[in-house]
């Protein structure tokens, strides 16, 4: 098997990541097909909104908005059919540096926490509570996705990086006192943010290699748990042919939730149905077998 056919999944996962990355970068280009980042922005003139920075905004300003719902839902559709956490393994920057940071974890660990299934769920309640008591969308402010995105697009155009700012013309999120955008227009703002942000993006790497691999993808980001919750109900899966494993367990060297492959190897289930699976695809690159696939799991599954 040659390496691109070995490598398949993995070069168009690489692939897809860059082309978000020329997406953020499409004004530069002089391309009038993206502006925005990956929180908020317009796609071909379509407003697109992160499902959960969209419940975020909403719950923060304690306004109904229903461009911001109507955004969300796309992108929360599109996720669903194509297997919820997907936005992980396909799009976030962070989860790509996460995959390279797990490399290097079980070489220069010095402990290696895992904490309980439940703990992200709730991070998930503690952020979206946050912002009901602060009137402001706090992971949003922090968030590590949102703050690489808005950098590439400040460094692009200032104007257009900015959180909210096609929902300026709602007077019931202005008169609620909450200002949409979170980004200032002051150069020297967007330096100090910068600085930060590579602040918190070196943490988040640093505790990924010494303390607990994949911590924030697969234990803290809100974020990673909404596409989880979403990822329990989509019909895209991987599948195993049991008859074809040999439990060479060569997969879970190259998946970061490895967990979730635990009940599909051991012969539990024939599906990969832990919705914690970004759906990356590096197992069935990996499979000296070709015993994984993916596929469309339409009818529930009789387990033994």
């Amino acid at each position: 098997m040659n390496k691109i056919a070995q490598n398949k999944w993995r070069i168009l996962r690489r692939f897809v990541q860059f082309s978000v990355i020329l997406l953020l970068l499409s004004p530069l280009l002089k391309l009038s097909v993206f502006r925005g980042t990956l929180i908020s922005g317009e796609l071909f003139s379509i407003l697109l909104v992160d499902p959960f920075a969209a419940i975020d905004f909403m719950l923060a300003a304690k306004t109904f908005y229903l461009p911001l719902v109507i955004g969300g839902l796309i992108v929360a559709v599109f996720y669903f059919i194509v297997g919820g956490r997907v936005f992980c393994g396909w799009v976030c920057p962070i989860y790509w540096l996460s995959e390279f940071t797990a490399k290097l974890h079980d070489r220069f660990a010095v402990l290696n926490m895992k904490p309980s299934a439940s703990f992200k769920y709730y991070i998930f309640v503690i952020f979206l509570l946050l912002s009901v008591i602060t009137s402001k969308p706090v992971f949003e402010l922090i968030s590590p996705i949102g703050i690489i995105s808005q950098n590439i697009a400040l460094g692009v155009d200032q104007s257009q990086a900015q959180f909210g700012k096609e929902l300026t013309s709602s007077d019931n999120i202005e008169n609620s006192g909450y200002t949409s955008s979170l980004m200032s227009d002051s150069y020297y703002d967007w330096q100090i943010l910068f600085n930060s942000s590579l602040w918190l993006i070196a943490l988040i790497l640093l505790i990924d290699l010494f303390y607990s691999k994949g911590w924030w993808c697969r234990h803290a980001c809100p974020v990673g748990t909404f596409y989880t919750l979403l990822g329990k109900f989509s019909p895209v899966k991987i599948k195993i042919d049991h008859v074809a494993c040999t439990q060479c367990n060569e997969c879970f060297d190259v998946c970061l939730p490895s967990n979730v492959l635990i009940a599909p190897v051991q012969g539990s289930t024939n599906w990969v149905i832990d919705s914690s699976c970004t759906n990356c695809l590096n197992c069935i690159d990996i499979c000296p077998e070709n015993a994984l696939k993916i596929s469309l799991k339409i009818k529930k599954e009789n387990v033994s």
